[in-house]
């Protein structure tokens, strides 16, 4: 009996086969595999750039993209998808370590900290500049004060603002999923990153009729807190000119992945059960498989900025979905061209030429001396498939994933690789990395249906043996953790990929609490 054999042996007292709402046991032995012999490690060849790569668009062919857009989005194919599930501890992770480290402190000790803590410097900031935030209303609310009040507090015993920021009794919005977060102040009221990913979503998923269909993916735990703010946006907009069809899921648990030790034997928690983690955000591919849905916009949902800032975000939204579009319709018109088998009227060598300038598809070596049914099959094999136009910005040091040129046993492809996944190790494989000059902020455009109108089943074009292995710890235990394939990485591994350039201006991340007072999210 094998090591993973051993392992499952111990398990099937504990999983039910027909239960589909858990992760299975044969999904299990696909993950013990990749803890024993890794996950895969892309092999990038070379960093994708304008010109090659990434298609810069022309704004001569603006007009034609945009009419593009406007007929697909009056049509109604267009839904928003927003990964919303995350809470917002992270944002407020400096504001927590200063109140675990420090006790009684007033702000003037926090300043005389600033020059060699950077943590003291960044909750100075917060607390100085606390009434630009878009929740000081509701701060001065639940602690009854009035702006005299808050500022002996923010100089005197700022702990308390902060705690009335963070903990139940206050705003709580350390438990908060960020969605829930007020992000932005208006005259009418200010808005969480929810009512802003929606008030955004009017401006280029609205189809002919006003309807606006939006999806998030939550956290089972914040369904009644999500569900409050959406109805009362609803109620808000009362004989306005848009009706939002908004949906949500959650992460399913058959997606979780198992956690090992060291020596890839399963951990158990107190009560005997195995230890199951969340897979990350490649799980997520189960919910854009289930919305059905025909072109789809991604979005994170903390990338964003207020009305008077986003006219660049709208109008490349609008152009990206436009260029889907264009690449859509002439695909299809391949692929219908080939399903008729009529090779007098099939010109192969148009084909493959399209596909490798257009799409970089790369053409097998001896595909000239190929027959006719060979060239037919392997055409149709590649062009039949989802198809997603992600935009891509120039770095400027923010994190993420990378459009890189991956090389798999010779052939070649376009894909989004993050650093956590290359071998640093290898000096080249690092410079490559190091060198790319564009970053992707998850502004992906998807088309999921095929060329006969039926949807992809997209779980066929998945990288099975990609994903993350990283060390980390439950109750003082180190463990082992696998995440599935990147959403956005390996889980669109075989999708047709095409990288276009948008300006830094639709990168508005808010990433912890003081990129709120950046002048993107200021009115």
């Amino acid at each position: 009996m094998n090591k993973i054999e051993q392992e499952l042996n111990k398990l099937k007292n504990y999983l039910n086969e027909s239960d589909n709402e858990h992760i299975s046991l044969s999904t299990i032995k696909a993950q013990l595999d990749l803890f024993l012999n890794g996950v895969k490690i892309p092999k990038i060849e070379k960093s994708c750039t304008v010109g090659d790569g990434i298609v810069k668009l022309k704004h001569d062919d603006f007009n034609e993209l945009l009419s593009l857009f406007d007929r697909a989005c009056a049509e109604g194919r267009l839904i928003k998808f927003v990964p919303a599930s995350g809470a917002a501890s992270r944002m407020f992770h400096k504001l927590q370590s200063v109140l675990s480290r420090f006790d009684n402190f007033s702000l003037n000790y926090i300043k005389s900290k600033m020059e060699t803590d950077n943590e003291c410097k960044s909750v100075y900031e917060f607390l100085t500049n606390l009434q630009k935030f878009p929740f000081y209303k509701d701060l001065k609310s639940v602690l009854n004060a009035d702006d005299s009040a808050i500022n002996k507090l923010v100089n005197e015993s700022p702990a308390e603002i902060i705690k009335a920021v963070l903990f139940e009794n206050g705003l709580n919005y350390s438990l908060k999923p960020k969605g829930a977060i007020k992000f932005h102040s208006y005259k009418t009221g200010a808005r969480s990153a929810f009512e802003e990913q929606i008030y955004e979503a009017f401006n280029y998923v609205s189809d002919k009729n006003g309807n606006v269909k939006i999806h998030f993916t939550i956290s089972e735990a914040h369904t009644e807190l999500f569900s409050k703010i959406v109805e009362n946006l609803k109620s808000k907009l009362t004989n306005k000119k848009y009706k939002i069809d908004v949906t949500y899921s959650y992460q399913k648990k058959s997606t979780d992945t198992i956690a090992v030790d060291h020596y890839n034997q399963i951990l158990y928690d107190n009560s005997g059960s195995p230890i199951v983690r969340p897979g990350g955000h490649g799980a997520l591919l189960e919910n854009l498989n289930d919305l059905k849905a025909d072109i789809v916009i991604i979005k994170n949902i903390d990338n964003l900025s207020t009305e008077k800032f986003n006219e660049d975000t709208i109008l490349y939204k609008k152009l990206l979905t436009g260029y889907l579009v264009k690449i859509q319709n002439k695909v299809f018109e391949l692929l219908t061209n080939l399903d008729r088998k009529d090779f007098d009227k099939i010109d192969f060598i148009g084909m493959m030429d399209f596909a490798e300038k257009v799409l970089f598809i790369t053409k097998p070596d001896d595909f000239v001396k190929w027959n006719n049914d060979q060239k037919l099959k392997f055409l149709f094999n590649k062009l039949n498939r989802p198809i997603r136009v992600c935009g891509m910005v120039k770095n400027v040091g923010e994190p993420g994933g990378g459009p890189f040129f991956v090389n798999d046993d010779g052939t070649y492809s376009l894909q989004i690789i993050e650093q956590a996944q290359i071998n640093l190790n290898d000096e080249n494989q690092k410079s490559i990395f190091k060198r790319s000059t564009h970053f992707n902020p998850v502004d992906l455009v998807c088309g999921v249906k095929d060329y006969k109108g039926n949807n992809f089943d997209l779980h066929k074009f998945v990288d099975h043996h990609s994903g993350f292995i990283t060390i980390k710890s439950k109750d003082g235990v180190e463990l082992k953790a696998l995440e599935l394939p990147g959403l956005w990485n390996g889980s669109m591994s075989d999708w047709i990929t095409i990288f276009v350039e948008v300006p830094i201006s639709t990168f508005n991340p808010v990433k912890e609490i003081n990129d709120l007072l950046r002048k993107e999210h200021q009115n």
